[in-house]
């Protein structure tokens, strides 16, 4: 026999319930004889069940196999629709209880599935939120099958160990490649902005739309059709376009378990993917106390690819990032004026007066927007009336945060620094907004 062959076996309330029933009945049969016969024909027919129960379960068992389906890679911050399929040969519906092996990163301890196993396969889905890069190692299923009889559960474990790579969100980089393109980019509480840009080249008249210049109505056309059109332009090709990435310890602060240095990923391998169909060439710069990523602006085939494979990589680091490396590394790899989205976060006003000189400088030689983050948990913490003296002060502290922020960005701009402050959750979408906004401002 094999080891562990039994100590896969657990006996149910249900058999219990009928045991306490058997000793009940033999203890009246002390008074009542008749009830002494009864208890041990009952004894009898426990037993008989229970060898019933055993043979039956153990039968089963050798009919089961399962396979589990989750795509090639996961998308970083995705609901990710897992599918489970267990194939039961048997001919007797059994009861059971499903718990998977998900990631250790889930943090999931209670997770479990209940169904019921007929002869054929059995389909099961769950999702999950991966909320990290990396490898996601999925282990074994296992299995607690009861037969209708309920006297006794197995424990079945089935080899489908697989690792699913998590990789930043090609599925929201598509879905904002769709509004970008569409012709009306806007999604609840973000303003929309042309398309096209306004070089010297012509490319058609179109009727006007808020957002268009006023200097390119064309009067001709207006008067034709007693709607006021506007002349379109095409927009300048071939510019450069470089995501820089802070990664140093405030981009660990987190909103909805998922880090702002993620965010900022998934936001810059969207934007890539917009400026590169606009044929713009995009690169892509890391950086903490050292230099990560130095990938230079280009629109080869294959150069999303290698932006995707670089920000899979990309870590959150314990020191202060060196704005003085950063300043050397973009005059060292950067040749011509470039625009630059610089993602970061700035706590309160002390940590920005000491890089804002850096800042100027980047900022003199090319055309410099800095993405910062609002705390969504601390806008909503403040504006909610406390009750008690602890909930007034954390309403408190949570405005003056804020108003940290707003400071931040206001010094940022008066010293002619373009500045996007943006929730985590809307930060793609406000950065593609505003690049489209710069594109069609031909300020780029």
């Amino acid at each position: 026999m094999k080891k562990g062959y039994f100590t896969s076996l657990f006996l149910t309330p249900k058999f219990f319930t009928s045991v306490v029933a058997v000793i009940f009945i033999f203890f009246f049969g002390f008074s009542f004889p008749i009830l002494f016969l009864v208890a041990k024909l009952a004894l009898m027919l426990v037993v008989a069940v229970l060898i019933a129960d055993i043979v039956i379960i153990y039968s089963s068992v050798k009919s089961l196999t399962a396979s589990r389906k989750t795509g090639r890679i996961m998308g970083l911050g995705d609901e990710t629709t897992i599918h489970l399929q267990i194939v039961y040969r048997g001919t007797i519906p059994l009861d059971a209880l499903v718990i998977d092996e998900v990631p250790i990163q889930l943090q999931e301890r209670n997770f479990r599935l209940h169904t019921r196993l007929n002869p054929g396969i059995t389909k099961l889905s769950y999702s999950i939120r991966p909320i990290n890069k990396g490898i996601y190692a999925f282990g074994n299923l296992n299995i607690l099958i009861e037969s209708p009889v309920h006297f006794i559960r197995r424990k079945v474990v089935l080899p489908i160990k697989h690792d699913v790579p998590v990789y930043p969100s090609i599925y929201q980089m598509n879905e904002l490649e769709l509004l970008a393109f569409s012709r009306l980019s806007i999604q609840q509480g973000s303003k929309r902005y042309k398309r096209i840009g306004q070089s010297y080249e012509f490319e058609q008249i179109a009727p006007f739309v808020e957002g268009d210049d006023y200097r390119f109505i064309n009067w001709k056309a207006t008067g034709k059709t007693r709607e006021l059109m506007v002349n379109q332009f095409q927009e300048e090709r071939s510019q450069n376009m470089y995501c820089i990435i802070s990664k140093g310890r405030a981009m660990k602060m987190a909103f909805n378990s998922i880090s702002y240095l993620d965010y900022a990923i998934n936001s810059s391998l969207a934007i890539a993917n917009v400026a590169l169909k606009k044929y713009d060439r995009v690169g892509l710069i890391t950086f903490s106390d050292k230099i990560g990523t130095a990938l230079r602006a280009e629109n080869r085939t294959g150069q999303i690819q290698k932006i995707l494979e670089s920000l899979y990589h990309e870590k959150e680091r314990d020191l202060e990032p060196s704005y003085e490396l950063l300043y050397r590394s973009i005059s060292r790899i950067i040749k011509s004026r470039s625009l630059l989205l610089l993602y970061a976060n700035f706590e309160n006003i002390d940590m920005l007066d000491r890089v804002l000189p850096i800042l100027k400088k980047i900022n003199k030689s090319h055309l410099l927007v800095m993405v910062l983050f609002k705390d969504e948990e601390l806008e909503a913490r403040s504006k909610k009336e406390g009750e008690s003296i602890k909930e007034i002060y954390q309403s408190t502290l949570a405005a003056q945060h804020l108003s940290s922020k707003q400071e931040i960005a206001l010094k940022l701009t008066r010293h002619g620094i373009q500045t996007l402050v943006s929730t985590p959750r809307n930060l793609s979408l406000d950065v593609i907004n505003k690049y489209l906004e710069l594109k069609s401002r031909g300020i780029i």
